[in-house]
């Protein structure tokens, strides 16, 4: 795990392994947002302020990817949500999703951040026990029930 480096990409990064990532997780948790959507939204999220696109890498190669995007309430103040975690298969069990998250914590902090969460797909709760795996680094259940619209 030592050789394994996390980053920020901002917007004059190379995205292109980030997006590559993104679309071989996006496919193996069957969503089918289009690939030049992945690749456009990663680029646009690089580029802003009030969000984090973060990549793990070995050895010059991108080994991981998670995405952070922040917002603002009454509740908490300053908050955010963790929309994608994303390790290699290979990689997985050796550390690097917990050093994404706290490259996700620091940047949080760092913004003021109070509170951050992650919403967890029923498809991906019965594949890969996610409740498990993030009850591990930390997060709990707040009972909330979050729906969606699109517009």
């Amino acid at each position: 795990m030592s050789g394994i480096a996390v980053r920020r990409l901002t917007g004059s990064d190379d995205v292109a392994g980030a997006a590559d990532l993104l679309i071989r997780f996006f496919r193996e948790e069957q969503f089918d947002t289009p690939d030049d959507v992945i690749r456009r939204n990663t680029r646009s999220m690089a580029g802003l302020d009030n969000c984090g696109l973060f990549i793990a890498e070995n050895a010059g190669q991108a080994i991981g990817v998670a995405t952070i995007s922040l917002e603002f309430g009454i509740e908490f103040g300053w908050g955010g949500e963790m929309g994608d975690l994303y390790v290699l298969p290979d990689w997985r069990g050796k550390g690097v999703s917990r050093k994404l998250v706290l490259a996700i914590e620091d940047f949080l902090k760092g913004r003021g951040a109070t509170t951050y969460q992650v919403t967890v797909t029923p498809y991906a709760q019965d594949a890969h026990d996610l409740k498990a795996f993030y009850s591990a680094l930390g997060f709990e259940t707040e009972g909330r029930l979050i729906l969606a619209k699109e517009i």
